[in-house]
């Protein structure tokens, strides 16, 4: 099999009329260039340069050979280019991408100018962590981690959580509550497999299956537009809702028995170089949390 040195090699003796000229082009000796195009002339069986005292120039087989070979390196380039180009896909779950990782996108980009840029995908936990199984992310960032052979993770930040209600609302007077007083309220979201469905097992253990979790509306948005509606309260990040609560849509109420963290992941290809983009943004997001 031929290989592109060769097909450089045999363009150069073309462009430039001779072996001495392509040798000097090609930053090589003679020899090599003449090696090179004798391996290729051998792969095809047929000779590619007639070589006289004046220049050297394409056979009949060689100038059928010339457009494919200016093909071949042109489409090189084109892939290594794509293959260099430095941008990566990142996956982020819901509030994480929403909240959180356009601002680590923007101070990233900040830093490293035209050398590097992030093209954001928000989604699922699970569609993301998927999404780096198959390939098709190059970093994601989640609200939990789970246990990938392939998979690198680092612990990112913590983000406290708080239960919202409406200013209307029995609850919104309390600046603390206990956790079982949530049993007697509509929970919207929170549902098994999320994130927060996550920490409502932790928090709550045995007692979950009392809770009355309902209208499973799978964004933030959603989910706030249903407790501005008064149908119930629920869980979410303090970061998500810190324009409501200034502007007074929104109450936030936190835990009696203490601050709830929630645990956020950023998750990496254990093959990924560490030269790699998504490594360098990965450092950074660890670096500038908050």
């Amino acid at each position: 099999m031929f290989n592109l040195a060769q097909v450089q090699t045999f363009l150069a003796i073309v462009d430039e009329g001779g072996i001495q000229s392509a040798a000097m082009r090609l930053s090589c000796s003679q020899p090599a260039v003449s090696q090179q195009l004798r391996k290729l002339e051998e792969f095809f069986g047929v000779p590619l340069i007639v070589r006289n005292r004046a220049r050297a120039f394409p056979t009949r087989h060689g100038a059928l050979f010339l457009p494919q070979a200016r093909s071949l390196v042109a489409t090189s380039e084109r892939v290594r280019e794509v293959i260099e180009e430095r941008q990566i896909v990142v996956w982020a779950s819901g509030n994480v991408g929403v909240f959180l990782a356009p601002r680590a996108i923007a101070g990233f980009e900040k830093q490293r100018g035209r050398d590097g840029s992030v093209d954001l995908m928000i989604a699922s936990n699970r569609q993301a962590v998927d999404a780096l199984l198959s390939g098709e992310a190059d970093m994601i960032m989640t609200e939990w981690s789970e246990d990938q052979p392939s998979v690198e993770w680092h612990s990112w930040r913590r983000e406290k959580l708080v239960i919202i209600a409406p200013p209307e609302h029995p609850l919104a007077q309390r600046p603390l509550i206990r956790k079982e007083e949530l049993l007697k309220f509509p929970i919207i979201g929170g549902e098994p497999g999320s994130g927060t469905g996550r920490i409502l097992r932790t928090l709550f253990g045995n007692d979950l299956d009392k809770l009355k979790v309902r209208r499973q509306l799978g964004s933030t948005a959603a989910v706030k537009e249903a407790v501005k509606a008064n149908l119930g309260v629920s869980i979410v990040l303090a970061c998500a809702i810190a324009d409501e609560v200034k502007l007074g849509t929104l109450v936030a109420i936190d835990f009696e028995e203490a601050n709830v963290f929630k645990s956020l992941f950023i998750g990496i290809s254990k093959d990924s170089p560490q030269s790699s983009l998504s490594r360098l943004f990965a450092t950074f997001c660890m670096g500038s949390a908050d």
